[in-house]
């Protein structure tokens, strides 16, 4: 059975819990402090889920203050801080994986066309 969703604040809550577990809460002791690696990784996930760029996902996060609340910001992060976040984070094979563990678990695994017929085709016309 599949964990198909079409709720973004089920997604950004369940995103939030897998990345608390796994990344620090700051990325170095002299960081600013205002958003946490899970929350970033939360939004990440959140601009995957709704297929948008970073502008779009910060103007969804200040429009919609239950998914603001849900991943616990009291403000909204710049567009660069996300881009930053995404350079940062997705450099870590840990967090690469993680990152698409739960876009896999939420919108569920992507149905391949095999090519092998075509293969086949184009090596029967050559010959």
């Amino acid at each position: 059975m599949s964990t198909l969703t079409k709720s973004p604040t089920h997604v950004a809550r369940e995103a939030l819990a897998v990345a608390t577990k796994v990344l620090r809460p700051y990325a170095h002791k002299y960081s600013p402090k205002l958003y946490t690696q899970p929350q970033l990784f939360a939004c990440l996930v959140l601009k995957v889920f709704f297929k948008t760029d970073y502008r779009g996902l910060t103007i969804l996060l200040r429009e919609w203050t239950a998914l603001r609340r849900t991943v616990g910001l009291l403000d909204v992060p710049h567009f660069t801080t996300l881009h930053k976040a995404s350079k940062r984070l997705l450099r870590l094979p840990r967090a690469r994986r993680l990152l698409a563990a739960t876009i896999r678990r939420h919108l569920g695994r992507r149905r391949w066309v095999r090519r092998a017929a075509l293969t086949e085709c184009r090596n029967w016309r050559s010959t």
